[in-house]
């Protein structure tokens, strides 16, 4: 059954995706699990700092 969850298309350079996969290959994973890990990093800052803000 396919997934539910909502899809993200994003394009990147030759030399982007190369760095990328460079970086996946060191890491044991693929390109879109690199991607994703990266992506919900990349939330889990933005939300602690928004939260940080607002109880300032």
């Amino acid at each position: 059954m396919p997934s539910k969850k909502p899809t993200i298309t994003i394009r990147v350079t030759d030399e982007e995706y190369k760095v990328l996969q460079a970086w996946a290959d060191k890491d044991y994973r693929t390109v879109p699990s690199l991607v994703l890990a990266l992506t919900k990093k990349a939330i889990d800052d933005h939300t602690q700092q928004n939260h940080q803000e607002k109880s300032a």
